[in-house]
């Protein structure tokens, strides 16, 4: 992977009933592992460019999840586990252009728990994991979000409300900048990261007016589901895996984290600085944190 912030990347395409999966892939370099990168959930995955470029020595290839990036959106969103599913298809799809060497599945967030998912649903896949403050709930929390479901409330649960209220339009790219910088997720993000976000999430349309790239309904849907059987399947993990987790992230988080761990072997965590986007405020030590994981052989 270059050291340059702008990557080298090509694009291609994972055609389905209704719609695609778009994603990129790095100059391959046969003698290398392959990292594969999937995003947090509202962020495409090219949000993630900055941190990325920082992964010296690995081939790259990302994927952007429905209605994120270059991905269709379709008319609902799927959930959990049938995204996962999705994307080891796609993954499967472009085995023939990567190295039969290491594939090593690394994801944020909603990104992180789909990897998860993707190495339970084909162990095969992956020969190891990391996971950056991957959105996994402890049970408690889960039974809490399916109650909200069962009872119509779940609209309410407080990140899918504020995905729906978020605003969507713009009449100019400093009214982007300014309603993004040092705000809410973004506070502390560094200018090149808020950078990259800005120009793959959002996009001009022919009158130079700007909206957000991801529907605000698919966002709210992520954030108010959950995937199914989920500590079944992180249980059940059975490559060597690492949890990053940010020292500042929630502490529902931290507190699934240590639950992983404890029910399976495979799995350490380890902390670093900064909060949920830690590798959004801190490129290059998140960057470098992972590479001294991947020299764990």
């Amino acid at each position: 992977m270059s050291s340059e912030k702008n990557i080298d990347l090509a694009t291609w395409r994972y055609e389905f009933d209704g719609g695609h999966i778009q994603g990129y892939l790095g100059k391959v370099d046969i003698t290398r592992s392959t990292v594969h990168f999937l995003h947090g959930n509202g962020f495409s995955v090219r949000t993630y460019q900055s941190f990325l470029s920082k992964l010296e020595g690995y081939n790259l290839i990302m994927q952007d999840a429905a209605g994120h990036g270059g991905s269709t959106a379709g008319q609902k969103f799927i959930g959990w586990n049938r995204t996962a599913a999705r994307f080891v298809d796609s993954l499967n799809a472009q085995r023939q252009q990567l190295p039969k060497n290491e594939l090593i599945g690394i994801g944020h967030s909603f990104g992180g728990c789909m990897t998860a998912l993707m190495s339970h649903q084909e162990s095969s896949l992956f020969d190891r994991l990391i996971l950056l403050d991957p959105a996994l709930f402890p049970p408690r929390l889960i039974w809490m979000m399916r109650g909200v479901k069962l009872s119509g409330l779940k609209s309410q649960i407080p990140l899918a409300r504020q995905a729906r209220r978020r605003r969507t339009q713009w009449e100019s790219l400093a009214q982007v900048k300014s309603s993004f910088f040092e705000r809410g997720t973004f506070k502390g993000w560094e200018p090149d990261c808020l950078e990259d976000y800005i120009t793959s999430s959002i996009k001009c349309d022919d009158k130079g007016h700007y909206q957000l790239g991801c529907p605000s309904w698919m966002e709210a849907e992520i954030f108010s589901s959950y995937p199914r059987r989920l500590w079944s399947a992180i249980s059940e993990i059975s490559v060597p895996t690492y949890i990053i987790q940010g020292k500042d992230t929630f502490d529902y988080f931290k507190e699934a984290y240590q639950l992983a761990a404890k029910l399976n072997p495979n799995i350490q965590v380890i902390e670093v600085v900064g909060g949920h986007c830690f590798m959004q405020q801190y490129s290059g030590k998140a960057a470098q944190a992972v590479l001294d994981v991947l020299k764990q052989k």
